[in-house]
C-alpha cells in the first residue's frame, strides 16, 4: 500500500499534463492508423476527436493513480484542466471564428476534463486498494 501523500504537488499535475497529451496523441495514432484513406465525414471527425479528448482525461487519470507515491487525486483533475486551458489559450492563434476563445468553454471543457481525470484517479487509487470502495 502507498503512503498517503501530504499536499498538493505541483510536480504531478504537471505530469499528468504531459501523460495527457501522450496519451491523446497515442489513441489518435492507434485510431488514425484505422481510420486513415477511408471516407469520414467532418461530423464524425471532430465526435471522434471529442471522444478521445473525453477518453484521454479518463485514462490519464487512471494511470497516475496507479501509478503515483502516494494518493494522488486531485493533481490529474488540476493537470486536464491545465491542459484544457492551455488548448483554448492556443484558439488566439487561429483564423476560425468558431475557434475562438470564451470564458464558457473554458468552464465547461475545463470542468469535464477535470471531473473525468478525477474519476479515472480514483478509480486507479482504488486499484491499488489506497481508497476503499464505498459499500451503499
Amino acid at each position: 500500500m502507498k503512503s498517503t501523500a501530504v499536499g498538493f504537488s505541483k510536480a504531478w499535475m504537471f505530469i499528468a499534463f504531459f501523460i495527457f497529451i501522450v496519451i491523446e496523441l497515442f489513441l489518435g495514432g492507434l485510431v488514425g492508423e484505422i481510420v486513415v484513406g477511408r471516407y469520414m465525414s467532418i461530423h464524425l471527425r471532430f465526435m471522434m476527436q471529442g471522444l478521445l479528448n473525453l477518453v484521454s482525461f479518463f485514462l490519464g487519470g487512471l494511470l497516475i493513480g496507479v501509478f503515483s507515491p502516494g494518493i494522488r487525486i486531485y493533481e490529474p483533475a488540476a493537470g486536464a484542466a491545465l491542459s484544457v486551458a492551455t488548448m483554448l489559450l492556443l484558439t488566439f492563434f487561429t483564423p476560425y471564428s468558431f475557434l475562438h476563445f470564451s470564458m464558457t468553454k473554458l468552464v465547461v471543457g475545463g470542468g469535464i476534463a477535470f471531473f473525468l481525470a478525477l474519476s479515472g484517479a480514483k478509480m486507479g487509487e482504488r486499484l491499488t486498494g489506497n481508497l476503499k470502495w464505498k459499500s451503499n
